[in-house]
């Protein structure tokens, strides 16, 4: 959490680039666009417990068994408990949680927008809906059912090459649900018309009023452990603590809490994405790069560009990593970073629980913590506020918590009930 912060601080606070992205942009960008366009910010509103407590799952391109197998034992241990959630599995292969399945619905590859405009217009056309939720908690109701008037059932068939009496099996499953839970991933997400079909399943939840208690939400899954972090912390496309870098009020509040003007966080436009940054530096008007815990060179599609990119003589490559990638063999320098064991640190997972990791062994050779390395570059570079005051002012994980905290404040990642002290009472808030 506190390695992108800082680093959002130092260069859009002080250096004035919104040239900052986050690796959650190139494995799960659908997520966030997805939960952007429907809740207006991408923190999940659903949690991990609503497992224990849905009486329908559905699986949307989500391979639970294999990807999350610690999730999909706490899915088992209700599907073989007592009252077992019925199951449905959008998945085109025999996955092991589609042999689970009440119903499995295995379309053509790329066919899930159409898969999911039937199943909605299905529940529509039973009036499965919770009008007065909809009514009180959304917009753009009467448009949606409008553009799926048509997209019966058979129609998707045809498409999705799936029978229509599966589409309406599974339809009657969602709508008859009491507390339904969805979760989506890659196979949503590596398709066609991938952010359409996940803003579909966010409208499912929706039109059943399924949102805001136990065992009802959606879950639209981050690829990375910490993902989660670098989209509240800014480097997702937003600016910290899910601000709108279009909007005025919130470019304002954070220059306060910053203590910088607010012409100096970049705001003419989006904040620059991990591809753009890369022709900008194949042109000549990037000329440095920081590269922090990934792997282009290995990573990135166009390989063979980004490897040319990467060896200009023109551009300064600095990579900050555990080992000494294919992308680190490519730096002019490079910093060694410790490892999750070897520093103190809060993550946050897909759902929003927070933990505390505290060091257990000290870092090899010069390895040192990401924070420690970019304490010591603002330091270096001198980042001062309006007031000539350091810019950066916490100096170890917990006081960069302490600053984190005061930057969420209000939002709707709002961090300022926790403390060092409450998270190590148990296992994550």
């Amino acid at each position: 959490m506190w390695r992108f912060r800082l680093s959002l601080s130092g260069c859009r606070g002080a250096g004035g680039t919104n040239h900052l992205d986050g690796n959650t942009r190139l494995c799960t960008a659908t997520a966030a666009e997805a939960l952007k366009e429907t809740f207006g910010c991408d923190g999940q509103p659903a949690s991990y417990t609503d497992i224990d407590h849905c009486d329908t799952l559905a699986l949307f391109g989500h391979n639970m068994a294999e990807t999350q197998p610690v999730l999909w034992m706490r899915a088992l241990d209700r599907l073989e408990g007592p009252e077992p959630p019925r199951l449905v599995c959008v998945d085109p292969r025999p996955t092991p949680a589609a042999r689970c399945a009440t119903v499995n619905l295995a379309p053509r590859a790329g066919t899930n927008v159409a898969l999911l405009n039937a199943l909605l217009h299905e529940i529509i056309r039973t009036d499965r809906i919770d009008r007065d939720y909809i009514d009180a908690h959304t917009v753009g109701f009467d448009e949606l059912a409008a553009q799926i008037a048509t997209c019966t059932p058979a129609w998707a068939a045809r498409i999705c090459e799936v029978p229509a009496r599966k589409i309406e099996h599974a339809a009657d499953v969602l709508g008859d649900a009491e507390r339904l839970l969805s979760t989506v991933l890659q196979g949503v997400y590596q398709s066609h018309q991938a952010t359409a079909a996940a803003v579909q399943v966010n409208n499912l939840q929706l039109i059943r009023g399924m949102l805001g208690r136990p065992g009802c939400g959606v879950l639209q899954m981050n690829g990375q452990p910490t993902a989660e972090n670098t989209r509240e912390c800014g480097a997702n496309g937003d600016l910290p603590g899910f601000r709108n870098w279009q909007n005025d009020r919130h470019v304002a509040d954070l220059a306060e809490i910053w203590n910088v003007e607010a012409q100096q966080i970049p705001h003419y436009g989006p904040p620059t994405p991990a591809m753009q940054m890369f022709r900008y530096a194949e042109q000549g008007s990037i000329r440095m790069l920081w590269i922090s815990g990934t792997n282009p060179a290995v990573s990135l599609p166009d390989l063979a560009r980004i490897r040319s990119i990467l060896g200009q003589e023109r551009l300064f490559t600095v990579v900050q990593d555990l080992f000494l990638t294919e992308t680190a063999q490519m730096a002019d320098i490079v910093l060694p970073a410790a490892t999750w064991g070897e520093k103190t640190g809060t993550f946050t997972n897909a759902d929003r629980t927070v933990h505390l990791s505290d060091k257990a062994v000290d870092p090899p050779g010069e390895a040192r913590p990401d924070l420690d390395i970019f304490l010591d570059f603002a330091r270096r570079m001198d980042f001062r506020d309006r007031d000539e005051r350091p810019l950066i002012a916490w100096h170890d994980p917990q006081s960069a918590f302490e600053a984190w905290k005061r930057c969420s404040e209000g939002r709707p990642c709002d961090y300022t009930g926790l403390t060092y002290d409450r998270l190590r009472g148990g296992s994550g808030i």
